[in-house]
């Protein structure tokens, strides 16, 4: 939900700064985290795989660059609908005297902004996925125990709102705009709504620890919105769809490609169901049903899908029908050659566009912008969520599950648990010390040394170190800590 911010209010920054002439706020805010060393870092961070299998998988850098571009594709898209200026569809903003009311579109929704937020919405996770991401915020928990968490989305905030050293007191010093709309969960780890469904703490947009000035930043940032604070704001709605279709549709293209999701068996055996008016299709069907019963199954115990209500199998089978394109790809295991490539690629992108409705702007919308008393929410049809769900479990089902991976995320979770434990011990020892002799590498050195006067939790210090590493850097510091493979004193893991 958005509400009417005024133009000043939308740009605004902690601290003011020259904006020059050549870019907008908000697009200087795009570029400020593109730039960061923290966005650079994700091309080393899973998104369901290993870092080091970046040549088969998308990674947590080429994720969110993706979700950028649809999220800019269906904000340009909206304002387009409602026939707005083309310099607004392409990010350009009009003086404060010559804008349109503040109920319109146009004051609400900037496509820089939803750019900048999607990079920034996954800086804060830390190496290993959302394994490493549980294992982190257990620690911190113990360490704290009990007052305090780790969370990717409270860490994105984090860092752009006080980590990133482009400004020295406010992080990456972005606008309003850009840290609302980020937040895809405006609420503290002691809200109800960071609560699931036993009550565990679960997902939080900012950290409340004595020693960080998160709350502080985030009241600033909401402050305008009143008593709408537990509320996305329209562009966060629009990142966080564009995120769900990025995650369904290139998670899937990825594993399909690497066989480990059979959609070619759950396809033939959805025609074997349901049947095809296509006989090129239908030619290929399977009268059983092993993949599609037990993948059906999972959907309805374990996930929030009605099977009742989407007929999973007319649905496998209609985005076949649909599909301008060769269909038999799909219908048999992908064999890598360049038109399979082809192929794949097309239906990656027939897909982007059927949820983002980016061929059908004059039809009834399944996704449409609604306005009440001035603000707007993004409206996606419950089918679309219900097909993106069923996209998305896909790869939950039959990747995040699959023993291999369980076994890496095994010994991942290991890693994390000894880094934290062995640089807590290095901090405690190091905290005050005006000439810290310590292997905590800098600034975290100089953080550690200053956090008697800072009244920053050392345990908070830790996290955001572990946080700030690749993959790969956590490996080399744990075996490096461990004496397993000690390495030249000219290297810095994290250099």
């Amino acid at each position: 939900m958005t509400g009417n911010l005024s133009h000043e209010q939308r740009i605004r920054r902690r601290h003011n700064i020259s904006e020059g002439h050549f870019r907008t706020a908000t697009r200087r805010d795009r570029d400020r985290i593109r730039y960061s060393r923290y966005f650079r870092r994700l091309s080393g961070v899973a998104q369901v795989t290993h870092s080091d299998e970046a040549q088969l998988y998308h990674n947590r850098l080429t994720h969110s660059m993706k979700v950028s571009q649809v999220a800019a594709a269906l904000s340009r898209i909206f304002l387009l609908r409602e026939e707005i200026d083309p310099q607004y569809a392409h990010g350009a903003r009009l003086s404060e005297s010559d804008q349109p009311g503040v109920d319109s579109l146009a004051t609400s929704l900037d496509p820089y902004v939803v750019e900048a937020a999607a990079h920034a919405h996954d800086i804060g996770h830390p190496p290993f996925g959302h394994r490493g991401e549980n294992v982190l915020d257990h620690l911190v928990c113990q360490a704290s125990d009990g007052e305090a968490g780790f969370e990717g989305n409270a860490q994105s905030f984090h860092i752009v709102a006080n980590l990133a050293p482009l400004d020295p007191d406010n992080g990456c010093n972005l606008t309003r705009a850009t840290l609302n709309a980020m937040l895809k969960y405006p609420w503290a780890r002691s809200h109800e709504n960071a609560e699931d469904e036993d009550g565990e703490p679960d997902k939080w947009g900012y950290y409340s620890d004595p020693g960080t000035n998160d709350e502080e930043v985030f009241r600033w940032v909401r402050e305008p919105l009143e008593n709408r604070n537990q509320e996305q704001v329209l562009e966060a709605q629009i990142m966080d769809w564009a995120d769900d279709i990025t995650y369904a549709v290139h998670d899937l293209q990825d594993f399909f490609k690497t066989g480990l999701i059979p959609l070619d068996e759950l396809f033939r055996e959805s025609i074997g169901e349901v049947g095809s008016a296509d006989s090129d299709i239908d030619q290929f069907a399977l009268s059983t049903d092993e993949e599609l019963g037990e993948f059906r199954d999972y959907l309805r115990d374990e996930k929030d899908v009605d099977t009742n209500d989407l007929n999973v199998a007319q649905f496998f089978t209609d985005l076949l029908e649909i599909f301008d394109g060769d269909s038999k790809v799909f219908l048999r295991p992908f064999d890598d050659s360049d038109s399979s490539q082809s192929e794949i690629n097309k239906f990656s992108s027939m897909l982007v566009g059927r949820y983002i409705e980016a061929k059908r702007a004059n039809d009834p919308k399944n996704v449409k912008l609604e306005c009440q008393d001035g603000f707007y929410d993004l409206k996606i049809d419950p089918k679309f969520e219900a097909q993106i769900e069923v996209l998305k479990a896909l790869t939950e089902y039959y990747v995040i599950s699959d023993p291999v991976l369980m076994q890496q995320q095994h010994g991942q979770e290991e890693i994390l648990r000894n880094l934290f434990d062995d640089l807590m011990d290095e901090a405690k020892r190091a905290r005050g010390k005006r000439f810290p002799s310590s292997a905590i590498p800098s600034p975290y050195r100089e953080r550690v040394k200053q956090a008697s006067n800072s009244e920053v939790p050392l345990y908070r210090i830790v996290a955001d170190l572990i946080a700030s590493l690749t993959e790969q850097q956590a490996i080399s510091l744990h075996k490096r800590l461990r004496g397993w493979t000690p390495g030249s004193i000219q290297k810095d893991v994290m250099g």
